[in-house]
């Protein structure tokens, strides 16, 4: 439990009359104490009430508590993805250094009370813990967020963009067991001659609405552009990645009537990333020129990259 020698700190620190703020509940200011030497993680409300900001009304209660009232059906999961959205700020949590700011939608009736909250670390003799703060209350999904929604989620197929795929490339942690894949759509432009441009576009949604339905922990999917798509993947053996590649080429081919129809397939260039390619531009290239020789071979083909020697 976090103890009087730190909320004495903090009072001084933050010129905060903490006691104040939870018997009057003055204002929505609300601030909380997380001891970070004590498992599982306690924290203790030093200002303000949490039922100000859509949460139950605790004094002192374990931080895992907090994780069910976030709410993961929001415009940022949609980007960083819903099945790791909560992870995502946990490992945020675990790993900021001295300051962590964070967006976080807390559920509702209707739409999600949105919170933006700055974490700090601090130390007093042989004690750690984190102070946090509510900075900012939004009764709708603040622009900052729609913003980055728009930049970095296709608006067709609610894939990540090219735009994410930057940022994934050019920020990765490890290259071990990790492929790309560059994937076009062969014969698309039948579909837009044959049926018209709407019904390539739902073509595109329907192909983008599989990936999204057989998501994988270790599988991410954006949209380059027009009917070319990028698959990252780790965790994944030789045998593996060929064996998805295989898959995703017999999944499109059978995936709707209109696909059928025509007879639409894929052409896949993959790459391994390793120390000396990584980075979103080399990934970029090697995964065009690559899927390039697969087209030459003929549609609903796949070719591993293989570095000149």
């Amino acid at each position: 439990m976090v103890n009087t020698e730190i909320i004495q700190w903090l009072q001084t620190e933050y010129n905060i009359d903490f006691y104040n703020d939870i018997a009057f509940s003055s204002n929505k200011r609300v601030s909380f104490v997380i001891d970070i030497d004590e498992k599982p993680l306690m924290a203790r409300v030093t200002s303000g009430q949490l039922s100000s900001v859509s949460l139950p009304d605790w004094t002192d209660f374990p931080v895992n508590d907090l994780f069910a009232y976030v709410d993961e059906n929001n415009l940022l999961a949609e980007v960083e993805g819903r099945h790791s959205f909560l992870q995502n700020i946990r490992d945020k949590f675990n790993t900021f250094d001295q300051e962590l700011y964070l967006y976080i939608p807390v559920k509702r009736m209707y739409e999600p009370l949105w919170l933006y909250m700055s974490f700090t670390r601090h130390q007093i003799k042989d004690k750690h813990f984190v102070f946090a703060q509510v900075v900012r209350i939004y009764e709708k999904t603040p622009i900052e967020i729609i913003h980055y929604q728009k930049t970095y989620q296709d608006p067709l197929t609610k894939l990540f963009s090219r735009e994410t795929l930057k940022l994934h490339m050019n920020h990765l942690t490890s290259t071990r067991d990790s492929y790309v894949m560059y994937l076009d759509i062969d014969d698309f432009k039948y579909v837009n001659d044959q049926f018209g441009h709407q019904a390539g576009d739902q073509l595109l949604i329907d192909i983008a609405n599989h990936f999204i339905g057989t998501w994988e922990y270790n599988v991410l999917y954006y949209r380059l552009g027009g009917d070319e798509f990028f698959v990252y993947c780790y965790d994944h053996s030789l045998e593996q990645i060929k064996t998805r590649a295989e898959k995703i080429i017999h999944d499109i081919e059978s995936l709707t009537v209109v696909a059928r129809t025509v007879g639409i397939s894929a052409s896949i260039g993959i790459v391994q990333i390793t120390d000396e390619n990584k980075g979103y531009h080399n990934l970029l290239n090697l995964g065009d020129k690559t899927m390039y020789q697969s087209k030459a071979k003929g549609k609903g083909s796949y070719t591993l990259y293989t570095p000149e020697k």
